[in-house]
């Protein structure tokens, strides 16, 4: 998930705090992949009770339901609005012409979220995050009001009422995206029935592969439009561009008012939507509980880590280098969950159960932890991130820095 600002700033002008809460976000977006890799998502209800207890299948669905569907993109859309304000505010200190730069590194971005995509897991979300962030310079001059107001439409208003207006026409276009992938999936030999899915990943030959890999980006695009995640995500920019405003201005992090108002705001509006949304079998983010709960908890938990930050700071920092090599990190989740479980590598998808799976997604990133403060022990950036700022700077004078 994009790395939500992931801006090869020099060590003195980062923020911990940001950068820890980046590696928590990384967190939550692993422990949400890892229903896909894991092949657990892919099971029917009775599949997946002839592999696990009722009360243990139960509480899975009402743990990622309440707790992680949705929120953790939503702080790394955040995150990423906020390092778009904090990038261009130093780029214009030091007399660069942040527009042109920024843009540079977005079009990068989109050319590593394209490979990621296409070449290793279809489930990507670089791609979105780059082409959304070629949008963010045209709200760039608005006011903080104008910026919240827009956000506001984006990540509630176009969404419930656009679910309304398709039910009323009776039309739905992802269905169309879906059933081309379908037919392109069939043409290369593959079963698209959904009680075959988890066979099909679990297939061992090249050409099984090539038929997951070159129609899931078509899959993973139809489920966006379903779940109006186009939206929603530029709206989440939106208010990290308020936030990196604040940022820059030293009026954010050190205002415990505005983050316990945040934090109290966003549980008492998303603890009951979520609540519903996860008490409620086969809703899914289309559906207004989702809708509505999840930012707004979202927000809280940006909010609730802020504010913990000094007291916990010994322990929440751990997640800091992990959020510095963002990057890196969510790269190397994908191919991990390739290498790992399917077919063409380990063939562990379809094997683990809720607890196991979610213990190898923890036993992953604690390794992470580990390999990220041993790199930067010895590098100032993360080697992706290496990459990304060797290319965006690519035929251009380097004075200015980034």
């Amino acid at each position: 998930m994009a790395m939500a600002g992931v801006t090869a700033t020099a060590g003195a002008e980062r923020i911990e705090t940001l950068d820890a809460l980046r590696g928590f976000a990384l967190l939550g977006i692993l422990l949400a992949n890892i229903l896909y890799w894991s092949g657990w998502i892919f099971r029917a209800p009775d599949q997946q009770l002839a592999f696990a207890d009722a009360e243990v299948i139960a509480w899975q669905y009402r743990f990622h339901h309440l707790l992680i569907d949705g929120k953790f993109y939503t702080l790394f859309s955040l995150l990423f609005g906020a390092g778009f304000a904090l990038h261009i505010g130093r780029l214009a200190q030091r007399g660069a012409d942040g527009i042109r730069i920024y843009r540079r590194r977005v079009l990068v971005l989109l050319g590593i979220g394209l490979v990621h995509s296409f070449l290793i897991w279809d489930g990507d979300i670089l791609t979105l995050y780059a082409l959304l962030g070629l949008f963010l310079p045209f709200f760039y001059r608005l006011s903080e009001r104008q910026l919240l107001i827009a956000a506001g439409v984006l990540i509630f208003l176009v969404p419930i009422a656009g679910v309304r207006l398709f039910e009323a026409l009776g039309w739905a276009p992802y269905r169309h995206i879906y059933a081309f992938a379908d037919a392109i999936a069939q043409g290369l030999g593959a079963d698209t029935a959904p009680d075959k899915v988890l066979a099909w990943l679990q297939r061992d030959d090249l050409s099984g592969w090539a038929a997951w890999q070159g129609t899931g980006t078509l899959y993973s695009w139809g489920l966006r439009i379903e779940t109006w995640r186009i939206p929603k995500v530029l709206g989440i920019m939106l208010i990290g561009l308020v936030a990196g405003r604040r940022l820059a201005a030293g009026t954010l992090i050190d205002d415990r008012g505005l983050m316990w108002r945040v934090l109290w705001a966003g549980l008492a509006v998303g603890v009951p939507g979520s609540l519903s949304y996860a008490l409620t079998p086969g809703l899914g983010q289309d559906d207004w509980q989702s809708m509505v709960g999840t930012v707004p908890l979202a927000l809280a938990y940006a909010a609730g880590f802020v504010l913990a930050w000094p007291q916990a700071r010994s322990v929440l920092r751990h997640f800091a280098p992990v959020g510095r090599m963002a990057l890196t990190n969510y790269l190397t989740h994908s191919l991990i969950g390739v290498v790992f479980f399917y077919g063409i590598g380990f063939g562990l998808a379809g094997e683990l159960h809720p607890p196991a799976f979610y213990a190898v997604a923890l036993a992953i990133f604690a390794a992470q932890v580990l390999f990220s403060r041993w790199w930067l022990s010895h590098h100032d950036q993360g080697p992706m991130e290496a990459l990304w700022r060797r290319a965006t700077y690519a035929g251009m004078a380097r004075s200015a820095g980034d």
